[in-house]
């Protein structure tokens, strides 16, 4: 059994308080705002404005719909929308999401209402003064910017899917325009005997078992702080970069959830398919050149020899019938715990078009035990 380790928020986590946080922070910026531009041409201050009121509302309910629509729109919304066209996602995400921060508003205000003029909650005091918020230029610009920030949050989170956590950042600050060299680790996840499946179950049914198996083995890869570099046919390229690849053994770690993601639906790929799909890995690190590339359709790509290595150190799985297969340079910078990792040295082999050799290493078995504490557990 793998010991127990450090509590760490999952990637899922750390979007939520960020959500929280952000929207948190537009909150009180916005009851400054109200507050300047009010009682002038647009918006004319009553008899019932305080800004104490309005700061302490605008604050609090920031901070309530940014933690529960944040958890909604990561934990459940978000499962539900990768199976929807993009165009419905955003409409019905947007939809809901704003009709619930309106809600959380409304409350919110009510409430203090009545604490703040010392009324019943419910009292006829407090509900007509939040009707008159209802019917009023600052709840109606209130929900244009909100309906705002709910978009911008919910593109943001497709562009972090698209790219990986924490790539929108270094897009927005220009990190990828200019070239950049960088070592980072990569595996191929190839499925097995992928020709032979396609004749059996015909290209559409086919298809249909690969969006079922790259959507099983996304989970492990956020899970282990990976990025999903790119779909190619039947293959599909992780990386990491070194400290989060290295970080609780992710790289390693990241193939034994996939292992296990996918034989806990293995009685759905049998009932869909015939069959439960089978995959090999390939596994290596080092240097590459990272940027941004195209004009029309820009990209972030990694170039350089590490590509081709781990590429073709997948293909030779099938030489050696094992299901993973990595180097010895990335054993070297994993530094694996024996006793929890019994590895296997396959030998010193030369490798297509490559003059320098490569040792390779797997494993005595291909399932890992759970750990008592999983850090990327899910909550």
């Amino acid at each position: 059994m793998l010991s127990a380790q450090p509590k760490s928020r999952s990637i899922y986590q750390q979007q939520v308080v960020a959500i929280a946080i952000c929207w948190t922070i537009i909150g009180m910026v916005d009851a400054f705002h109200m507050h300047v531009i009010s009682n002038g041409l647009l918006l004319q201050r009553t008899e019932n404005y305080h800004f104490g009121q309005l700061f302490w509302s605008s604050t609090i309910s920031a901070i309530l719909a940014g933690a529960i629509s944040g958890y909604v729109l990561v934990f459940h919304l978000r499962r539900w929308s990768r199976q929807r066209p993009f165009g419905l996602s955003i409409a019905v995400n947007t939809t809901v999401i704003t009709l619930l921060n309106i809600l959380l508003t409304v409350i919110t205000y009510q409430i203090l209402t009545g604490a703040w003029g010392e009324e019943p909650v419910l009292g006829n005091v407090s509900l007509l003064q939040t009707l008159a918020l209802l019917t009023s230029p600052y709840f109606l610009k209130g929900v244009v910017l909100w309906v705002i920030v709910v978009l911008l949050t919910i593109i943001a989170l497709n562009v972090n899917e698209k790219y990986g956590h924490g790539v929108l950042l270094k897009l927005l600050t220009g990190h990828y325009h200019k070239p950049q060299e960088e070592e980072r680790i990569f595996m191929f996840v190839d499925l097995k005997s992928s020709t032979s499946i396609a004749e059996k179950l015909g290209h559409v049914q086919f298809f249909r078992l690969l969006n079922d198996f790259f959507a099983d083995i996304t989970e492990p890869v956020i899970r282990t702080r990976g990025e999903i570099y790119q779909y190619v046919g039947d293959e599909v390229v992780i990386s990491w970069n070194m400290t989060k690849g290295t970080m609780h053994q992710n790289a390693i770690r990241c193939f034994f959830l996939i292992q296990e993601a996918i034989q806990k639906t293995a009685n759905r790929y049998q009932d869909r398919y015939g069959l439960v799909p089978e995959f090999k890995v390939g596994l290596h690190a080092g240097v590459v050149t990272t940027g941004e590339i195209g004009v029309i359709k820009k990209d972030i790509v990694y170039s350089g020899d590490v590509m081709n290595t781990t590429s073709r150190i997948q293909a030779v799985c099938n030489k050696f019938r094992v299901n993973i297969l990595m180097s010895k340079y990335l054993l070297d910078q994993m530094r694996l715990p024996s006793d929890l990792y019994p590895l296997k040295r396959v030998g010193v082999i030369e490798l297509k078009g490559k003059r320098e050799k490569v040792e390779l290493f797997t494993f005595e078995y291909s399932i890992l035990p759970r750990p008592e504490t999983d850090p990327f557990a899910f909550t």
